[in-house]
């Protein structure tokens, strides 16, 4: 059997315990203890960008320099035991663990309005080819679904197959995401939210939100499983 064939039984089959520690699950990805033990994201944290501050006010990046989208919302820190469990959905083949993980944002979600789009951030031809999936996009398709929004695929596309992002430097990064992203369509007025796996610089997402506003985007949102602090 493909290695492809393999990944595709493994992510279609409901785990039968947790894939953190083992535990039976009752088919969840994450039993109840471990589910408790993920790194949330702090109440206090920037609106802008989700870095944590110390009064939840704008972070000293924002206040330099406005991204160009209006708010993020993140539902965990990216350490501990989410530093393994989305590398291991991203680079293992794990996808299945992104409509899991997806499912705990939907609560938080609540106090954001509503966007009229749910874009997932999208990968370029390239790398879509060689990881199989967008892994923005496994966690847009159940938020959209689950949350009655509507999702587009085509509305934005990744035009330069640019450097990992995680090599790099917070200005290679800047560096590395220009002119990567171009929007298509007239998207005046709309609000958009923009959904993505980590935030660490916000690069890539700032990037994207450019493009939309280019389009004639009112508001972009960011929603990430998961912001580096």
């Amino acid at each position: 059997m493909s290695n492809f064939a393999v990944n595709l039984l493994n992510n279609l089959t409901p785990p039968a315990v947790c894939v953190l520690c083992g535990a039976d699950s009752q088919h969840e990805a994450l039993c109840q203890p471990c589910l408790t033990s993920l790194p949330w994201l702090p109440a206090l944290h920037c609106p802008r960008c989700a870095l944590p501050t110390l009064d939840g006010g704008l972070c000293g990046n924002c206040m330099n320099e406005q991204p160009h989208f209006d708010s993020t919302h993140a539902a965990f820190l990216y350490h501990g035991v989410l530093a393994q469990l989305i590398p291991a959905a991203k680079f293992g083949a794990r996808w299945s663990l992104l409509p899991a993980l997806a499912k705990l944002m939907q609560p938080g979600l609540a106090q954001f309005a509503r966007p009229d789009l749910l874009i997932p951030l999208p990968l370029h031809a390239q790398r879509l080819k060689e990881r199989g999936f967008n892994q923005a996009l496994e966690i847009a398709r159940p938020l959209a679904r689950n949350l009655r929004l509507q999702l587009e695929t085509n509305l934005l596309q990744r035009t330069r197959d640019t450097e990992h992002q995680a090599r790099l430097s917070e200005k290679a990064r800047l560096r590395n995401m220009r002119k990567a992203f171009v929007a298509s369509g007239d998207l005046s007025g709309q609000h958009i939210a923009l959904v993505d796996d980590v935030m660490t610089t916000g690069a890539s997402l700032d990037a994207a939100a450019r493009a939309l506003k280019q389009a004639g985007a009112a508001r972009v949102d960011c929603w990430v499983l998961a912001r580096t602090p």
